[in-house]
């Protein structure tokens, strides 16, 4: 079982199944001698965090009168690793990624996931709406509070945000960061080393994280692309085609097999194989409108005059 900072938050909770407690304990047993955690500082939303964890652990808040050094010593050791590994997952995955001013944001947040094959559509305390694309998470709040209204992103989703004049909307990834008051755009962060930015309607503020100066103002059918360089490129495009996805249709636009299955597997979590290496070429364009796998092979295969079997979400083509 893989330990991630969700897993261990909901140990420190009491909210772990038997399974997923052996697996925290035994990590933790494998790791107690590797953790200095006099040596991390933390902002205050992690001594937030460490906070509520103590006040979960009863062994911290109450100890036995006549308890064998060794087994303190591994008590305080898996506690000392649990505040480790939430505040190094908690704070490396967000300080890089948002201005130190909106740490506070970070504690009263949910995590929501999207796996390959699954799209998922988020409706906020705001009346704004997130649709999620395969493969994507978003921290969002039960209710917006304060002068802000402030989300995080890994992979693609398209947002469309209420208008509130007295409230920016924001969303912050690893690299970037996007303001509007109300408007609808599309942000990917699965491009290798690129976050993108596709705008629908309105106008939106899109800037380097920690670079104000480095920003661009967007208006609707304009794209933007921060690259590895930290430079902002900018073009016009169609952003109803490129954003079909949101409404479960796909679009090919003179793109070749190879980039169509790349899209694919994904999509339908599916495993895709092509046994002619020439086939890898040929063009398609074609819009279909919340198809299934099967429909998308009999067009893609009467288009690019090739076989194909499909056995349940495995293909080969032929």
């Amino acid at each position: 079982m893989k330990i991630t900072r969700e897993l261990l938050i909901k140990y420190s909770r009491g909210e772990c199944t038997k399974n997923e407690i052996v697996s925290i304990e035994e990590w933790l047993s494998s790791n107690e001698d590797d953790v200095m955690l006099s040596d991390i500082e933390f902002g205050d939303s992690i001594r937030n965090v460490r906070h509520k964890l103590l006040g979960s652990l009863p062994e911290l808040q109450a100890e036995p009168k006549v308890i064998p050094l060794y087994k303190r010593v591994m008590r305080y050791a898996a506690a000392v690793t649990i505040l480790f590994a939430i505040g190094f997952f908690a704070y490396n995955y967000f300080v890089d990624s948002i201005q130190q001013g909106d740490l506070a944001y970070f504690e009263d947040y949910s995590s929501i996931h999207t796996q390959r094959g699954q799209k998922r559509t988020v409706k906020l305390s705001d009346g704004s709406t997130i649709r999620m694309n395969y493969e994507t998470e978003v921290k969002v709040p039960e209710q917006f509070e304060g002068d802000k209204r402030v989300v995080y992103l890994i992979g693609h989703a398209h947002f469309d945000v209420a208008k509130d004049t007295e409230r920016p909307f924001i969303i912050y990834t690893e690299d970037t960061k996007t303001e509007v008051l109300g408007t609808s755009f599309d942000i990917n962060t699965k491009i290798a080393g690129e976050t993108e930015i596709i705008v629908t309607s309105g106008k939106v503020a899109f800037s380097e994280k920690d670079g104000s100066d480095n920003q661009v103002t967007l208006e609707v059918n304009d794209r933007a692309v921060l690259n590895a360089d930290k430079q902002i490129a900018l073009n016009k495009v169609d952003a109803a085609r490129l954003t079909a996805w949101k409404d479960n249709r796909l679009v090919f636009d003179k793109q070749t097999l190879s980039e169509v299955i790349a899209i694919l597997e994904p999509w339908y979590a599916a495993e895709i194989k092509v046994e002619r290496s020439e086939l890898l070429t040929i063009d398609f364009k074609i819009s279909l409108e919340n198809p299934s796998l099967q429909l998308v092979m009999e067009e893609l295969s009467f288009l690019g005059k090739f076989k194909y079997t499909l056995d349940e979400n495995k293909v080969i083509i032929y």
